[in-house]
């Protein structure tokens, strides 16, 4: 007889606790005061709780990689993958733990265990300009406590999910980002799972009860990734004989590389979640998804002078594109580029089957007159019957901003 879940129960998370794991990761960054100053922590903290998950990750099959490189230190990256079990490997016999005997050489031979890493974990590392942070910590005397500390924090993926992970990630950088931009903000896991409910409301038979369907979903401003886990698992659990397929675009290093990683833990293809600002170019050109969720920025110029170099050249080359480009119904005012994403989002969307859910403030209702871009805009996505629903959320629901 057929074993029955409650998928329901399953995806409760409401009892996941992290402030044990988040407040021993926050002890570390405190004992780099002297050397650092506070906004300058997530430096170290971020690439070292990268790096110790990963490390988690690999500690099972470690052995067998280290002793198949030695044999044949030519091997093809993808047979080292097999071995490892994950799209990412190391050939070091170094550990943290390891670094720890011999303080002497810890920096240089620290430098050594991450340059041992296959190329697309070096990348992340690369883009953190993590190597820059272990001398600095050498040089100031935190290099020894900081790597022995973090060799005992238990960041394995059998004990710690990528749910309960993603929880981690979100708390350390949220506390990283009391004094971002006002636009950037990060989503509750509680938002996302109604945002996935909504998706899969209706005409989404197919992807949660028959075998070896593939469903692809695409976050155009990711962040750490929350929302790609999220669906990810929600669909997984709906669905074990799923083939869920995740793509992703990030312009902040810091969260781009968190997302990557966990990507990859996932068994994820690394060339999908990309480094990338989405208003300067579509990383995934021809590919149409079947879901599109994201939370773009609220309030970010995409022109004039406070817009980020290069962007207002690339909306307005691609709006030259009419129909064609991701643009066509028009642009909204160069202070808020959240109806460009609108837009973006509807461009991806499979044609037959595509859906979307997108968090935006109250301003994409409201803002500009009858003659407006953003009045065009609404006028074609409702001629267009493209509208499914408006959901109005409360206020204070989202760290970093308390508006709706």
């Amino acid at each position: 007889m057929a074993k029955i879940y409650n998928y329901d129960v399953m995806f409760d998370d409401t009892s996941i606790d992290v402030s044990k794991e988040v407040a021993l990761v926050w002890s570390i960054a405190n004992s780099l005061r002297g050397a650092y100053t506070s906004d300058k922590y997530k430096d170290v903290i971020i690439p070292m709780v990268i790096l110790r998950r990963f490390e988690c990750a690999l500690a099972d099959t470690k052995k067998a990689v280290v002793d198949k490189y030695k044999a044949n230190p030519k091997l093809p990256a993808a047979l080292l993958e097999k071995v490892s079990g994950y799209p990412f490997y190391n050939t070091s016999e170094f550990t943290l733990a390891r670094l720890l005997n011999d303080s002497d050489n810890i920096a240089e031979n620290f430098v050594s265990y991450i340059e041992s890493f296959s190329a697309n974990v070096q990348t992340i590392f690369n883009n953190l300009d993590f190597k820059k942070q272990i001398e600095k910590m050498d040089k100031n005397n935190r290099l020894y406590g900081v790597v022995k500390k973090f060799s005992e924090i238990d960041f394995d993926p059998k004990s710690i999910d990528g749910m309960k992970m993603g929880y981690i990630f979100e708390d350390i950088i949220r506390r990283f980002s009391e004094n971002a931009e006002a636009g950037d903000h990060y989503t509750p896991r509680e938002v996302i799972r109604l945002l996935v409910n909504i998706l899969l409301a209706e005409g989404c038979n197919d992807l949660l009860t028959e075998e070896g369907k593939v469903a692809t979903v695409l976050d155009a401003a990711c962040g750490s990734g929350g929302m790609l886990s999220t669906t990810h698992d929600f669909l997984a659990r709906k669905n074990p004989f799923i083939d869920v397929r995740l793509f992703g675009q990030e312009i902040n290093p810091e969260s781009y590389a968190i997302c990557l990683a966990e990507m990859m833990i996932k068994g994820q293809n690394a060339e999908n979640i990309c480094y990338q600002d989405s208003m300067k170019a579509d990383r995934f050109k021809g590919t149409k998804m079947r879901f599109v969720i994201e939370n773009p920025p609220f309030g970010t110029p995409w022109g004039g002078k406070d817009a980020a170099e290069g962007v207002e050249q690339a909306v307005q080359a691609e709006y030259k594109k009419g129909f064609d480009g991701r643009w066509g119904a028009g642009l909204p005012g160069s202070g808020d580029m959240q109806m460009l994403f609108i837009q973006s989002a509807i461009d991806k969307m499979d044609d037959n089957l595509g859906r979307a859910a997108i968090i935006e403030n109250g301003s994409t209702l409201f803002a500009g007159g009858t003659s407006s871009g953003e009045s065009q805009i609404r006028r074609w996505m409702l001629e267009n019957d493209l509208i499914e629903a408006i959901i109005a959320l409360p206020v204070d629901l989202f760290y970093n901003t308390g508006i709706a």
